[in-house]
């Protein structure tokens, strides 16, 4: 029998148990696992810190690839991380602000911490967020109207452990962060091409 590459990875092809990992000692009762959803609630701990966010994450297998997941939340903060560690991690996500909801794309490198697009939700706390991957560059979307609107561009160098150090290559990461964070992940699909 000839073992065939998997191409295509989503919420119902994938086991939670052997597909998917956690950073550190995660908490259980902030993961609802489910065949075709997520549910995660946050708490106070960022990607930024060296602990145990509340984050589920699938390795990037090859350079190629699109990402999507629709994102529901309500309060903090929840989205997808391209992951290599606390200090090297690009984030597309929808953040809970006093006046509504916005998507952002934050690219951390090292020290650099930086806001490089904000796009207002105004109430609406469901986006759904794409992430384009090539051997270059990873490419920021937010699906609105059933067209792509590009947010910004990031190089993939940055999360090489070339650069970032490291062995075990980029996470792809569901997260969410802030207390009482609530977040509702659906329609997920990790495509390589």
């Amino acid at each position: 029998m000839i073992q065939q590459e998997k191409k295509l990875y989503t919420f119902e092809n994938t086991d939670w148990n052997l597909d998917w990992c956690y950073l550190r000692h995660p908490v259980a009762e902030h993961y609802h696992l489910e065949s075709d959803k997520l549910k995660l609630k946050g708490t106070g701990v960022s990607l930024d810190v060296p602990a145990s966010p509340t984050f589920i994450g699938i390795r990037q297998k090859d350079f190629e690839a699109a990402i999507s997941c629709d994102v529901s939340l309500s309060n903090g903060e929840a989205g997808i991380t391209l992951y290599m560690d606390e200090h090297h991690h690009y984030d597309l996500a929808i953040r809970q602000e006093d006046n509504g909801y916005k998507v952002v794309e934050r690219l951390n490198i090292g020290d650099i911490k930086s806001i490089e697009n904000e796009v207002d939700l105004g109430s609406d706390n469901h986006a759904t967020l794409v992430i384009r991957a090539s051997h270059e560059r990873y490419s920021f979307f937010i699906q609105a109207d059933g067209k792509d609107i590009l947010l910004g561009t990031a190089q993939t160098k940055y999360l090489s452990s070339e650069v970032a150090g490291g062995f075990t290559g980029v996470m792809i990461g569901l997260y969410a962060h802030g207390e009482d964070a609530l977040a509702e992940f659906s329609k997920f699909k990790c495509e390589y091409v």
